[in-house]
């Protein structure tokens, strides 16, 4: 044992003294991570004065998640009387966080991703609470034990760490765990009155009733969006959830996302006239990002099945291959290429992107066009080449019409795209 002291004597493991507390912040930002990409999580972000905020936050579109995360260090304290005490402590930070947020003291969030960047509270509409608690106790409704939780102002979310940590595992894109935040919010809080520690029987009945609840709170809503739109989406989760839909094709669109960051140092950016080329060592790449991970899970799993079937031809049969997909809802449209050319023939790949992209666009008459090229299998033409095309569209011309179906075929009005 003594020859173990004085092997070990100064030395120093990194990470290894990090407390229960932070173990759980590192997890829940990990979870939130594997929904979001980590383009859009930032850790302890400081207002003005270098005080921190909050312990997670999520920037994504119009919507600001401020969590905070609590864990119970010590098993023999009451369980009930510390979440009491932390649920307090944790509602305070959080209003607090908000009230900062919106007051303009943060002017700058951070991560390993983008680095630093600018933040403008007036960008996002919509700001929720999220606290995630970390121990083990019977059930309890949290507005039970802590009153004020049920009048703080904004739509606040109280969960257990295991019932967050399962939430984001299933609910694995922004779209897809946003929706259901706002769900719960307005359908699912009212309804059931959801306590902390059975969030597994509150997903369970929005599963079962997703088309419902999806047209309910539309309807709410003044939105059009009914339960025959939501269908296809509420099949697809029930077949997860059973374990009768492989999701897996679906982690192309998630390869994607990352490689977007992967911009190679050799190649000048293809400019056209309104795109947002991605230029090595800046940020453009957030945008194409951005649109990216607004794909729910359901439509990644129709793009990703499709494109790997193209790819497997275009390999075959050594042609540049591409399909479109298109959603007037969302006024955008995504053009996907595999290509054959040899790497030597990069830049004209790229070039028949932006023109692919470019007369998508028009012919599908939206505001945003994503281009995407990559390489077909066993051709060695490098990675993945992106275009972003971002502005009004006027009404196709009778040619656009024509070289868009010569193209593209028949447009297509579904919700997976596909």
């Amino acid at each position: 044992m003594s020859r173990v002291r004085r092997r070990v004597e100064g030395l120093y493991v990194l990470g290894f003294d990090k407390e229960v507390g932070e173990l759980t912040e590192d997890a829940v930002q990990s979870a939130v991570e594997g929904a979001f990409s980590s383009d859009f999580v930032f850790r302890s972000p400081r207002r003005v004065g270098g005080k921190e905020v909050t312990d997670v936050l999520v920037l994504f579109g119009d919507v600001a998640l401020v969590i905070q995360a609590k864990a119970q260090s010590s098993r023999d304290r009451d369980p009930i009387a510390w979440a009491t005490k932390n649920l307090k402590k944790a509602l305070k930070q959080t209003s607090g966080a908000i009230r900062t947020l919106r007051s303009g003291r943060v002017t700058h969030v951070a991560n390993a991703r983008r680095g630093t960047i600018p933040f403008d509270a007036s960008e996002f509409r919509y700001m929720y609470g999220l606290v995630v608690l970390h121990h083990r106790s019977s059930p309890y409704l949290a507005s039970e034990l802590v009153p004020s939780a049920a009048g703080v102002g904004f739509p606040l979310h109280v969960l257990s760490f295991r019932d967050f940590f399962n939430l984001a595992s299933f609910l694995d894109t922004p779209w897809d765990l946003v929706q259901y935040l706002e769900h719960r919010t307005d359908v699912l809080i009212p309804t059931l009155e959801p306590k902390v520690h059975q969030e597994q029987d509150v997903f369970a009945y929005y599963a079962s009733g997703y088309e419902e609840i999806y047209a309910l709170r539309a309807k709410a809503r003044g939105d059009s969006f009914t339960a025959e739109d939501a269908r296809p989406s509420g099949e697809f989760l029930r077949g997860v959830l059973a374990g009768n839909v492989d999701p897996s094709a679906g982690r192309l669109v998630d390869l994607l996302i990352d490689r977007v960051h992967d911009v190679d140092p050799d190649l000048e950016p293809v400019d056209v006239p309104g795109s947002l080329p991605v230029r090595q060592g800046t940020a453009e790449y957030a945008k194409i990002a951005a649109a990216l991970a607004s794909i729910p899970r359901v439509r990644r799993v129709a793009l990703g099945r499709r494109a790997i079937a193209m790819a497997s031809r275009a390999a075959q049969t050594g042609d540049t291959r591409h399909f479109l997909t298109y959603n007037p809802r969302r006024d955008d449209c995504l053009l996907y290429m595999v290509s054959a050319l040899s790497k030597k023939r990069r830049t004209e790949r790229r070039e028949y992107l932006v023109y692919l992209t470019t007369l998508a666009k028009a012919y599908c008459g939206v505001y945003r066009a994503i281009g995407i090229a990559t390489t077909a299998p066993g051709s060695g033409g490098g990675a993945e080449d992106y275009v972003l095309i971002e502005c009004p569209q006027p009404e196709p011309s009778e040619e656009v019409l024509r070289l868009g179906r010569v193209e593209f075929g028949e447009l297509k009005h579904r919700l997976l795209d596909s």
